[in-house]
């Protein structure tokens, strides 16, 4: 099973703050993921790697997306 971590706001978009799925086959990530979620100003991790939207994701994957984080 793949396990995905929202972090932040990202959390709310998704309605939840993790969720494992199964997958039958290599995915994008972007397909995984609701219309609504942001392209922009945010992080990803697979398995503790920086990857992207197109990433393909798998079943033994650990996904973590947060929001990018700013301050002054």
């Amino acid at each position: 099973m793949a396990e995905l971590k929202f972090f932040g706001y990202l959390a709310d978009i998704v309605g939840v703050r993790a969720k494992e799925m199964s997958l039958e086959k290599p995915v994008a990530l972007r397909e995984i993921l609701p219309a609504s979620f942001p392209e922009t100003n945010i992080t990803i991790l697979i398995n503790q790697k920086v990857g992207h939207l197109d990433s393909l994701i798998r079943n033994e994957d650990r996904v973590a997306i947060m929001p990018i984080l700013s301050g002054g």
